[in-house]
């Protein structure tokens, strides 16, 4: 089973500059789940999920 992280995700949406890689990600997560702690490492519904309702970096 394939694994994401939010830098693997925040990378590939194009956020490439952020101080704290895979910050927009995380904060999504965070919104979406938030009783979640520790780690994430997403499967490929919740990878799907970010892609579908992050915004690609400008």
């Amino acid at each position: 089973m394939t694994t994401y992280t939010p830098r693997e995700l925040a990378a590939e949406l194009g956020y490439t500059n952020e101080s704290r890689p895979g910050k927009v990600v995380r904060e999504y997560l965070r919104e979406k789940y938030p009783e979640h702690t520790g780690l994430w490492e997403l499967d490929e519904t919740q990878a799907d999920d970010v892609r579908a309702n992050v915004p690609r970096a400008s």
